[in-house]
């Protein structure tokens, strides 16, 4: 293995979970009703708290747009080690505490979360392919767990791009007070060029893309009625039901690269969601 792959991913296995944060970086409902020593009443304000944590905790768990627009083949498979930074504080919170901070049992959320994550990705006839991913929400007892389903409505037409239509759920796992989703649904654009003087002959390529998203976010909290009331906890879910809000509804935009030498690629994206936080990620991995 070539020595800049393997310091790569000592640095994608390694990356730890800020050192600052107290553990553990559990989301805790129960602790919103208290803050600096004091209770917190105001049910409206907690409302609009518990809200923006939803909509920033699903941009967390949602499925990545972490995949070129190219697909792998009829025989292609994939396995990835990746490592993504949700970045919390990157959104100005007009002096108030954040969601974070109001849900962390020291009040002191880390001022982003890691999530290191295994996916694997398999190709299928006619243009289209699945994967599942699972993963471990740095310094908590919670991680993340989906798949989707892609396939390729334009593919193979150079100079014209790519066009791949993606499909995904991707659920948070491990928490005893919020049960929480995000359907995933884009479109990805892109290209695959080849790296280097003698065309057929190297095995470099360069793929760019950029997709456009949208995050459909539902949740319940399960806790018990009162503090559900005492922190304006609804339930988002797209049953119908009278005291139900439908799933928040989140754009998403996003772009990314990867590099392949052989079978062996590195993957570097972003991806934001106004509404909500950015997101970076790096990873390593293999086709086969």
């Amino acid at each position: 293995m070539p020595r800049w792959v393997r310091c790569l991913l000592t640095i994608v296995l390694v990356s730890p979970a800020p050192a600052a944060a107290a553990w553990p970086e559990d989301v805790l409902l129960s602790g919103m009703t208290e803050h600096g020593g004091e209770p917190q009443l105001d049910r409206e304000l907690l409302g609009r708290s518990y809200r923006q944590l939803i909509m920033e905790l699903g941009t967390l768990v949602a499925n990545p747009p972490a995949t070129p627009a190219e697909t792998l083949g009829a025989y292609g498979f994939e396995l990835e080690l990746s490592t993504r930074f949700a970045l919390t504080e990157a959104r100005d919170r007009g002096g108030a505490p954040s969601p974070w901070d109001r849900a962390h049992v020291d009040e002191d959320a880390a001022p982003y979360h890691t999530i290191p994550t295994f996916s694997i990705r398999k190709g299928l006839p006619l243009s289209t392919e699945i994967g599942a991913h699972m993963g471990w929400i740095g310094g908590s007892a919670t991680g993340v767990f989906g798949g989707w389903g892609r396939v390729a409505l334009i593919e193979g037409y150079h100079p014209i791009p790519d066009l791949a239509l993606k499909l995904g759920y991707s659920g948070y796992v491990g928490n005893d007070e919020l049960d929480l989703g995000a359907l995933d649904l884009g479109l990805t654009l892109g290209t695959t060029l080849g790296v280097g003087r003698l065309p057929g002959v190297n095995t470099g390529r360069i793929s760019p893309w950029i997709s456009l998203n949208t995050l459909r976010v539902s949740a319940n909290a399960t806790v018990d009625e009162q503090l559900q009331d005492d922190i304006g906890a609804l339930r988002y879910a797209a049953d119908g039901d009278v005291d139900t809000a439908p799933p928040i509804a989140l754009p998403q935009v996003g772009a990314g690269v990867q590099l392949v030498s052989g079978n062996a690629h590195i993957r570097l994206t972003a991806a934001w969601a106004p509404a909500t936080i950015p997101t970076l990620g790096a990873g390593l991995g293999v086709t086969f």
